[in-house]
């Protein structure tokens, strides 16, 4: 499955051994959903759905972490489908709102956003931090 991530330039190009465990353990969790996307029985999408409560709102909020097709698939709606089963299942568990992030330089998935009926709102602010040591 991580495959998939080397499509985006992620990290996990050649998952090693924390690479698998991190997958396992977002898999187990309850918050977390994987959701496949195949054609002719062969995976060429995964999206990843996680849901938080929030402090400041009654209902929790979803959250698109990923949404990978391969190269091969794109424009053949599996994107789409992808995002439509994320959005079915956020409404489902009383979700208020559903957020992604996308770079800039991903003009078409942006197309797809927009499409699907994504807004844009404000910055995205973010801190590096040092990677930790695993003893």
């Amino acid at each position: 499955m991580l495959a998939f991530l080397a499509e985006l330039g992620r990290p996990c190009a050649e998952p090693g051994e924390e690479h698998r465990r991190q997958a396992e353990e977002i898999l187990r969790r309850a918050d977390t959903e994987v959701l496949i996307a195949e054609r002719d029985g062969k995976a060429v999408g995964l999206a990843c759905l996680l849901v938080l409560p929030r402090l400041g709102h009654p209902t929790p909020e979803a959250r698109l972490l990923d949404l990978v097709v391969t190269e091969a698939a794109r424009g053949a709606g599996a994107g789409a489908t992808l995002v439509a089963a994320v959005t079915a299942r956020a409404g489902d568990g009383g979700c208020h709102l559903l957020r992604l992030e996308c770079g800039h330089q991903r003009v078409e998935a942006r197309r797809l956003y927009e499409r699907l009926g994504f807004e844009g709102r404000g910055l995205d602010w973010q801190l590096p931090l040092p990677p930790q040591i695993l003893l």
